[in-house]
């Protein structure tokens, strides 16, 4: 899998996890344990996205020079 498919896959999982944010917090009955890891997912992926960004923009950095 490349690096871009790989970020493409990450950002499709946030996306899910912030569309379950957004259900249960909506919900009368939010369940704030269950938002608070959902959050702490999403901040995982995004960490993890910005990791591979940045070897993505070091391997395009790289090629040009």
């Amino acid at each position: 899998m490349s690096i871009q498919a790989h970020i493409d896959s990450l950002a499709q999982k946030r996306s899910q996890i912030k569309e379950m944010i957004a259900r249960e917090s909506a919900s009368p009955a939010a369940d704030f344990v269950l938002i608070t890891n959902l959050k702490k997912q999403n901040l995982i992926l995004k960490e993890e996205m910005q990791r591979y960004l940045i070897v993505l923009g070091q391997q395009g950095a790289s090629a040009t020079s």
